[in-house]
């Protein structure tokens, strides 16, 4: 930043008139008016101040009011997927702003253009057979959404019993009532809840025992193919708890084709199993594709990954590459004629920002981009050189665990000094440390999460290898001082 355009500390605006947050008085506890995060505000405001506010991306970077510049290797929260200061995003809101910024969808009034060209783009990227979008505002409401649209399938189609919502065990499906309801994150049902009724959880696939998962991982290292004849795969235990809850009072199945939290997909034939399960006992299979979806796993969407086509997907996130809020929620021509019989079987469930035109136009631009650019290919070039950037620096490294990539997904897996998986005040400091040398990471109690925007540049990957291995190797336990990290929160992610 210039001079000029910085400001005094009891200044409010710019020099060019903007309004600004640099004022130091407003960071002070007692009166500070921006309630945010997830820990508590007193922590925030004490480890930070306007000096270290974000006031500007550029690229894969983003920069501070002091003008020092991060490498974001963390995307935002997963939805900059295209980096910052595409002229080309920020245009399309602007002149949908200027020519129609808003639109109201859940009455009964036609939709904007916008929406509609976008709906129409955005069905014919995803997989063969998902016909129809809804659009929202939020992934949790895309989620919430499909659940209810879920339950009034059935009821449409005469299985009124089925009313059961079904996820993995330790997953997480969103922030509001019902998306943390269909999640399997048991600390936050003890922490928000009563959870609703009718949501049930099953154990996650087994995949160390299962012959088929153990085959083709013995195929990738060998190259020799040695197809199982076991009937019993990873999917048995999660089909016998499915029963078990009996499939008569089931009405959906939510899963994330490839896990968020460590850069894992479920087994192809996982997928292929529960889908089958699902078509024999009239259960919709519902992928949740909020994080997955534009292109992070090395396809547009996971579900490509499987060849498994879901019944109903939830999207957000990157559906606009993080420059508006947007979600949706796309169904096949089955599920959306159930709702389309009569007035009394309408989708009577909308708020009032859902198909934002701003969004819709930023998303139908990010999508243009996506498709144009070869976005998908160059993410998994990205992840690639990443990943191996990163086995060449730390290998013999007694900390590497692994270092494994789907797409341009970068999971590093640490241990600590006695070879387990590394804990969390371990990354806590690692995160501390990157942020100092210039890096953003993120990390989960699965693994250290590196999901740079897919279009980061050669040099910046290297950067990002570079800064991270040299702080992974300069690590030592006696380094963590807790009381300087951030805390810890309910889902232990950051």
């Amino acid at each position: 930043m210039t001079a000029d355009s910085r400001t005094t500390a009891d200044s409010r605006t710019t020099a060019d008139g903007r309004a600004t947050a640099d004022n130091r008085a407003s960071f002070d506890p007692a009166t500070h008016p921006f309630w945010h995060g997830f820990a508590p505000m007193g922590f925030v405001l004490g480890q930070a101040g306007p000096d270290d506010m974000w006031v500007r991306g550029e690229g894969s970077w983003l920069v501070d009011a002091q003008g020092n510049r991060c490498l974001d290797a963390r995307s935002g929260i997963g939805n900059m997927n295209l980096g910052y200061s595409r002229e080309d995003i920020a245009q399309a809101m602007y002149q949908q702003a200027r020519e129609l910024p808003f639109v109201c969808t859940m009455r009964w009034e036609q939709a904007v253009p916008v929406a509609v060209d976008y709906a129409r783009a955005l069905v014919d990227a995803a997989p063969a057979g998902i016909t129809r979008v809804r659009f929202t505002h939020t992934g949790s409401a895309a989620v919430e959404s499909a659940v209810l649209m879920a339950r009034g399938y059935q009821r449409n189609v005469g299985r009124r019993k089925k009313r059961t919502v079904v996820a993995l065990d330790g997953s997480f499906h969103g922030s509001t009532l019902t998306a943390m309801a269909t999640g399997g994150q048991r600390i936050l049902h003890r922490f928000f809840g009563p959870m609703p009724e009718g949501f049930a959880h099953v154990p996650l696939p087994d995949m160390a025992l299962c012959p088929r998962c153990r085959d083709k991982a013995s195929t990738d290292k060998t190259g020799t193919n040695r197809a199982s004849t076991a009937e019993a795969t990873c999917g048995s235990g999660v089909q016998a708890a499915l029963r078990e809850l009996d499939p008569d009072q089931l009405a959906a199945v939510f899963v994330e084709p490839v896990k968020g939290v460590s850069g894992v997909p479920l087994p192809d034939h996982f997928l292929r199993e529960l889908r089958e399960f699902c078509t024999a006992h009239g259960i919709l299979l519902v992928f949740d594709e909020v994080f997955t979806g534009f292109g992070r796993t090395g396809a547009m969407f996971a579900a490509e990954l499987s060849g498994v086509t879901p019944d109903v997907m939830c999207f957000a996130k990157a559906i606009t590459a993080g420059y508006a809020a947007l979600g949706a929620v796309a169904v096949t021509d089955e599920v959306y004629g159930a709702f389309d019989i009569s007035s009394t079987s309408a989708f009577s469930h909308a708020s009032s920002t859902d198909a934002h035109p701003v969004a819709c136009a930023a998303a139908l631009a990010a999508l243009r981009v996506y498709q144009q650019e070869d976005v998908v290919a160059q993410g998994s070039a990205m992840g690639a050189r990443l990943a191996h950037a990163l086995s060449e620096a730390l290998s013999g490294s007694p900390r590497l665990g692994a270092v494994r990539q789907l797409g341009a997904y970068v999971g590093l897996d640490l241990l600590d000094a006695e070879g387990r998986p590394a804990g969390m005040p371990m990354k806590r400091h690692l995160e501390a440390r990157c942020r100092r040398a210039g890096l953003l990471i993120d990390y989960t109690p699965d693994t250290v999460m590196l999901i740079p925007p897919l279009t980061t540049p050669p040099q910046d990957v290297d950067f990002l290898a570079a800064t991270l291995a040299e702080v992974v190797l300069a690590f030592r336990e006696s380094d963590i001082d807790e009381s300087t990290l951030r805390p810890a929160t309910l889902r232990g992610h950051r």
